[in-house]
């Protein structure tokens, strides 16, 4: 008894409870509001966009949080790794983006022409080569070169432990030199079909590598000085505003790589480095706050489901405009037309906090309703393999 109470106590209380590790927990709800506030005007909030413009660093931040939780032993079962993989990133996104393209049909009655055409290339192609098409759902984009890249990574790892040059810095190197190479082809703009899909994957691969080496081999040093930590990043992101205009691009579609292949992963590693080093100092406050945990718990969901978010706060205006005269200025075909229209009362972005609010609580709202529907199909599945 004694024992057991021992391991479950923290390695250190400010960061680690239970062992869960609170900093990334913090981190990941971080990364996933920095995603979805970018979609919406910031979401009103007040934070360091103007330094660390959000599509300078916002996906690298999500791998890099994949990344960190890699485990060694992975590479002792690579297929059965696969598989955990596919069950839990690629099969739901590919049926969500079914469910959507049922949606689609659905909202086609009422007017809306939101969506790629319903038709089997856009229901089971699609998703690999775009993952954007259907609009309601183009969040899902992320999760495939994703796969990909955990797919290739357990196995690349595997080859090299093999021959015994499983060295951490050896495979970030490794993964730089890809990374660079898609982001030049990219540059070329060989990035259509399936390409697209090659190009995000190589993108992602150095920044899942980061996370990796992070708490392999940096994680246990970082411990510099939060003053002479933020001067160096606040200082080091400076000479790049400085000297590089307008830092951010666009991971989704491979665009927008003007300064070249090394400026992103620069823009990476600060934005990065900033925020990973902000969610350590408020860790210890936060500490096991529920709503961190609910957040950072549904990063998935939120990543495929935000749209529909939004959808809901603009719904709510369509509905207050038409009982009410409140709203009078709400435009119902953009609304019907165009999924990137937000209304906004007064032309007031503050307003943008509920699209925020509905980007992340939604989803969330979605993911608890599935629940109660899924978990006791589960657990009388569970009770009859026991009983057989």
């Amino acid at each position: 008894m004694g024992k057991d109470k021992a391991k479950q106590l923290p390695k250190n209380p400010d960061t680690e409870y239970a062992g869960i590790n609170l900093q990334f927990k913090l981190l990941s709800a971080i990364g996933i509001i920095i995603i979805v506030a970018g979609h919406c005007y910031h979401g009103a909030l007040p934070t360091a966009y103007d330094w660390f413009p959000t599509y300078s660093f916002n996906i690298a931040l999500l791998v890099f949080i994949s990344g960190y939780f890699y485990k060694d032993k992975y590479e002792d079962s690579p297929v059965k790794y696969i598989w955990k993989r596919t069950k839990r990133l690629l099969i739901p996104a590919y049926l969500w983006n079914i469910v959507y393209g049922l949606f689609i049909l659905f909202m086609n009655n009422f007017g809306y022409t939101i969506g790629a055409k319903v038709n089997p290339y856009n229901l089971f192609i699609m998703p690999f080569v775009d993952g954007e098409a259907f609009g309601y759902n183009l969040g899902s984009w992320f999760v495939y070169p994703l796969f990909v890249v955990c797919v290739f990574n357990v196995l690349f790892r595997k080859l090299l432990k093999l021959i015994k040059l499983d060295n951490e810095y050896l495979i970030f190197v490794l993964y730089l030199a890809v990374g660079i190479i898609g982001i030049n082809i990219a540059i070329s703009g060989n990035n259509m079909g399936l390409m697209r899909l090659v190009t995000r994957s190589m993108f992602f691969l150095p920044c899942y590598q980061m996370g990796k080496l992070y708490k392999a081999k940096l994680e246990a040093k970082d411990n510099l000085n939060s003053l002479a930590y933020f001067a160096i990043i606040f200082g080091v992101q400076l000479i790049l505003l400085t000297f590089f205009k307008d830092l951010e691009y666009t991971p989704s579609t491979m665009v927008k790589f003007n300064h070249g292949p090394i400026v992103p992963y620069i823009t990476a590693i600060t934005g990065i480095a900033f925020w990973l080093r902000v969610s350590k100092l408020l860790t210890p406050a936060v500490r096991h706050w529920k709503p961190v945990l609910l957040v950072a718990d549904n990063t998935y969901s939120i990543m495929i489901h935000q749209m529909i978010g939004y959808m809901c706060v603009k719904w709510l205006f369509a509905i207050i405009s038409i009982i009410t005269p409140l709203f009078s200025d709400f435009n119902f075909i953009s609304l019907k037309s165009n999924i990137w229209y937000y209304y906004l009362p007064n032309g007031l972005q503050q307003y943008a906090l509920l699209y925020l609010a509905g980007g992340i609580f939604v989803p969330i709202g979605i993911k608890k309703l599935l629940d109660l529907v899924y978990k006791p199909i589960k657990n009388k599945i569970t009770a009859k393999k026991a009983v057989s």
